[in-house]
């Protein structure tokens, strides 16, 4: 028998949500920001778009990331959240973004998606 020192992470011990996803609405680039403080919350509640699924009282306990996949030629594409890990001291969660299958529109977009995550430790993304 052997004995370790180290905890394994808990796999997808942290709930989340995917609050809103729209082929419309994102930034021409890809890019990612988290949103851990009320200042920058603010800014979610006044996102007509956005508000209706946030409560001003989520920032206490949850962090939001903003996911915008850059401008796309087609609709369709999607992100795909495929794993969540907590480690003692943050939360790491790996991103996919799927491409669409079968025939799509064709027509410049830009995705944009927001996430719910349940809890206030740092998060990484992948």
């Amino acid at each position: 028998f052997s004995c370790s020192s180290t905890k394994p992470p808990l796999i997808s011990a942290v709930k989340y949500d995917v609050l809103f996803g729209s082929d419309y609405g994102g930034a021409s680039f890809q890019f990612y920001e988290i949103i851990s403080e009320k200042d920058e919350f603010n800014i979610l509640l006044t996102d007509d778009m956005i508000k209706p699924y946030v409560k001003k009282e989520d920032i206490e306990t949850c962090n939001f990331i903003l996911v915008n996949m850059g401008e796309k030629k087609s609709e369709g594409y999607t992100l795909k959240v495929q794993k969540v890990e907590e480690l003692p001291d943050k939360i790491i969660i790996t991103l996919k973004e799927v491409e669409p299958r079968g025939t799509v529109t064709q027509v410049t977009t830009k995705p944009c998606y927001v996430l719910k995550i349940k809890s206030k430790k740092p998060i990484e993304i992948k």
